[in-house]
């Protein structure tokens, strides 16, 4: 596409809106003040609130970290709360900006749904109750645990092709969200800064009615590849509330792809006399209210999570703090640990070789087993099955 191209897409009179996005005056609605003016304190106030409440959370689980590798991931999740809620408010406050802090949500967004679902493998692959392990799982175990649970139930092997093409095509439906959400994000700034976004638009001038429907297909085919791989093992972790966590977390992925796709068709259908009014501004109604209506829900998702991902599930017992089981402290290196992004690479390059690792762990599992026959050794547990154990045996009066 020649600068000719782009420069006649920018000047294309079927985008509507003002450029660039600057608040329009409008009558007062509360004493002196119009609605962008009530519009910045209001969604101020809800995001100060959201983040205050979100980070009280993020500090209890650093406060109690039994489990790290765990709850870090329940860090990254929870930071999407307060990137959320201060970004819209910058492109209320800042409507010239609202297209650009919105991808950085859309950046934002995939990373942690990779982080809910290996949240859920980690906690597949590791105790869910009693001691710590000594050595953590690795990285392929931890990958390979919904796929080594789901067997350990049915009675089947890993390689079995019922089990292992469905968990094979669900984990490419999991990482193709994160390159493709990316790419999209890159594609609203890049368009935007060209001036060929325009967020009234649906018309093929336009960029914004493409990427939005990307964005939207993209998203909700993780969300449902994630619940097709944690459904068939949700009572392998229900003592997490891993479906308080599971619906809290797409129910929240599920109202900002859904009001994404509503609001521009709104913004591109609704009648003048509503978008642009003597109390509204056409700026008001395309950045601010989405904004608004983002931070109000933000307030209840801040909230819930407090519930969700309770810190409750990692506080040490009397019993686990005399057998010498302490929190972990990392200090300053915990902000590393958290903005360390690399699990989310290797989530997305496994199904490459996702055969070749689930061959591996089939063969290790068999060359175990045939020690172990050999041996006449009792049979060996593995960390999970022991852990289940215990928790029955805790259990028992």
């Amino acid at each position: 596409m020649d600068g000719r191209t782009l420069l006649a897409r920018k000047n294309d009179p079927s985008c509507k809106l003002p450029s660039p996005l600057n608040p329009i005056p409008t009558d007062p609605i509360v004493g002196s003040k119009d609605f962008y003016h009530v519009n910045v304190i209001v969604s101020g106030a809800l995001a100060i609130f959201s983040i205050s409440v979100t980070f009280a959370l993020i500090w209890r689980h650093i406060t109690h970290m039994s489990r790290p590798r765990e709850q870090i991931y329940i860090i990254r999740i929870c930071l999407l709360l307060p990137i959320i809620a201060a970004v819209f408010w910058v492109g209320v406050y800042i409507p010239r900006y609202y297209v650009y802090t919105y991808a950085i949500v859309v950046f934002c967004e995939p990373v942690t749904l990779m982080c809910f679902f290996l949240f859920i493998c980690e906690t597949l692959a590791a105790p869910v109750s009693g001691p710590a392990l000594p050595t953590p799982p690795s990285r392929r175990d931890v990958f390979l645990s919904p796929l080594v649970t789901r067997a350990r139930l049915t009675g089947g092997s890993v390689t079995d092709k019922s089990l292992f093409n469905p968990f094979r095509f669900n984990w490419y439906g999991i990482a193709q969200n994160v390159p493709i959400i990316w790419a999209v994000a890159i594609a609203i700034i890049a368009t935007e800064a060209a001036g060929v976004y325009c967020l009234t638009a649906h018309d093929a001038h336009h960029a914004h009615i493409y990427l939005i429907v990307f964005k939207t297909i993209s998203t909700f085919a993780a969300l449902l590849y994630v619940l097709r791989e944690v459904l068939p093992v949700r009572s392998e972790v229900k003592k997490h509330r891993a479906m308080a966590k599971l619906w809290g977390f797409k129910a929240l992925i599920f109202l900002q792809v859904s009001q994404d796709f509503i609001f521009s068709i709104i913004d591109s259908r609704a009648p003048r006399s509503i978008t642009e009014s003597t109390k509204i501004s056409q700026v008001d109604f395309i950045t601010g209210v989405p904004a608004l209506v983002a931070e109000i829900e933000l307030v209840v998702f801040s909230v819930f999570f407090h519930y969700a991902y309770s810190v409750s599930v990692y506080r040490l017992s009397d019993e686990q703090k005399r057998a010498g089981e302490h929190y972990k402290g990392y200090g300053w290196r915990l902000i590393y640990k958290v903005f360390d992004i690399r699990d989310i690479f290797a989530l997305i390059l496994f199904p490459f070789r996702i055969r070749e690792e689930v061959v591996s762990k089939e063969e290790e599992m068999q060359t175990l087993e045939t020690r172990e026959n050999n041996e006449g050794s009792p049979e060996r547990k593995s960390p999970y099955q022991h852990s289940i154990e215990v928790e029955a045996a805790t259990q028992d009066p």
